[in-house]
């Protein structure tokens, strides 16, 4: 009988992260992460990488580690940093190879070393999702095994370095077309599970993309989870108002229409409806809401207000900087969420108020005079300079108009 033979086990290769972070690991083990330290040992090493299937010249390694150093031998700092270089990666407990070859002042990546990279991965399989001859199921499969790959920008310790910004615009731009490839493949199919994961996962790659969250309050909406899809509406909104000064797409404020006419279920019992429209918790001054249920309650008023003739004005509460221009996006967020506050303790609880853009309020007063809402206007500019009195960059300003009916006739 012949002795059972060991099953061989494949030699492991050296897995390359370069999407989110740099990493190095070698079999089970991480070896090296890039903890932002040596930064010209780590760009080379990066930048060989990257370039593994390039020859590179000692003046391409000049321009890249050591332009700006007015040396006289600039080529002796190359050979220093590669030394290094080489010191490290033994270091770690890499397998003694040599991983840099260098031949004439010319470097490169040693491709014989067995060698899986995360971005050439991610490339591939965009790559060949984009073949007329994969089926759209295999398709499908190749998108969402791209995405999962895509951990992050491209090497974010060296995002403003000037050779790494073509390469994270690059395979920035492949995942945000391999989101939406796959993306109308499975709401083809209504996979909206499937969508909803890979949305998930794009949003937190990138929290400002208003696409993304269009795509993600969609699956939401189909899957019947409204509230969730309000949520999202809500934390995209407030992020591009906040961080970036800027009012949302209108797709993503017709979805949010979208969500308010379906949120509510079918209801008979009178009193749990009305149970459900009175607020939560009694609270004390005007009533701040969207600026979607703000213009339909305004075209509601001013229905009213043909056949009434109530007085009602409209506030326009707006901040800049000392030259009248918007305020630096940093500040906005800070002193926007200080107005709110303002806001809502000096006009009265009947009144209504909603963020109209990045820097402004409107507010509506019904039954309110000219005066009567100048003499607000006053108050909540005195309270917000007072709150502000140390920093003197931003300013208030507030206007009235009133509110006119015959604006809503057809």
């Amino acid at each position: 009988m012949e002795p059972e033979r060991k099953m061989e086990q494949p030699a492991p290769i050296l897995k390359v992260k370069m999407l989110g972070g740099f990493s190095l690991s070698y079999g089970q083990r991480g070896v090296i992460e890039d903890e932002g330290r040596s930064r010209k040992v780590w760009t080379l090493l990066e930048y060989l990488l990257i370039n593994r299937r390039r020859e590179l010249s000692q003046d391409d390694l000049v321009e890249l580690l050591v332009k700006d150093d007015r040396s006289v031998n600039p080529g002796n700092i190359i050979k220093n940093i590669v030394y290094r270089l080489r010191n490290v990666l033994d270091e770690y407990g890499l397998p003694s190879k040599q991983y840099i070859l260098c031949k004439k002042s010319v470097y490169s990546w040693n491709m014989s070393v067995p060698c899986e990279v995360d971005v050439e991965l991610f490339e591939n399989k965009w790559k060949k999702a984009g073949q007329a001859d994969v089926s759209d199921e295999e398709r499908i499969q190749l998108y969402s095994e791209a995405i999962d790959l895509y951990q992050g920008r491209f090497l974010p310790r060296a995002a403003y370095e000037e050779w790494a910004v073509p390469y994270s615009s690059f395979y920035h731009r492949v995942f945000n077309e391999c989101v939406h490839k796959v993306y109308r493949l499975l709401k083809q199919r209504e996979k909206y599970e499937q969508i909803l994961e890979i949305c998930v996962h794009a949003v937190n790659i990138d929290p400002y993309d208003e696409g993304f969250y269009e795509m993600l309050i969609t699956a939401f909406i189909r899957l019947g989870r409204h509230k969730e899809a309000l949520a999202a509406y809500e934390a995209i909104t407030g992020r591009l108002f906040n961080e970036l000064g800027v009012n949302p797409s209108e797709g993503v404020i017709a979805l949010y229409r979208d969500i308010m006419k379906t949120i509510k279920s079918v209801e008979r019992d009178l009193l749990i409806i009305k149970d459900n429209l009175n607020e939560a918790t009694l609270k004390q001054g005007a009533y701040s809401c969207n600026y979607e249920i703000f213009k339909d309650v305004y075209r509601f008023i001013a229905r009213g207000v043909e056949r009434t003739g109530q007085s009602v004005y409209v506030m326009l509460i707006t901040l800049t900087d000392l030259d009248d221009d918007l305020p630096q996006a940093e500040y906005i967020g800070e002193y926007m969420e200080k107005l709110h506050g303002v806001i809502a303790m000096h006009l009265r609880r009947g009144d209504l108020f909603a963020r109209y853009s990045s820097t402004q309020y409107v507010a509506l007063l019904p039954g309110t005079s000219y005066e009567n809402g100048c003499k607000i206007g006053e108050r909540i500019s005195l309270s917000f300079s007072k709150i502000n009195r140390r920093k003197s960059y931003i300013k208030l300003h507030y206007k009235l108009q009133p509110l006119d009916p015959t604006d809503q006739r057809r």
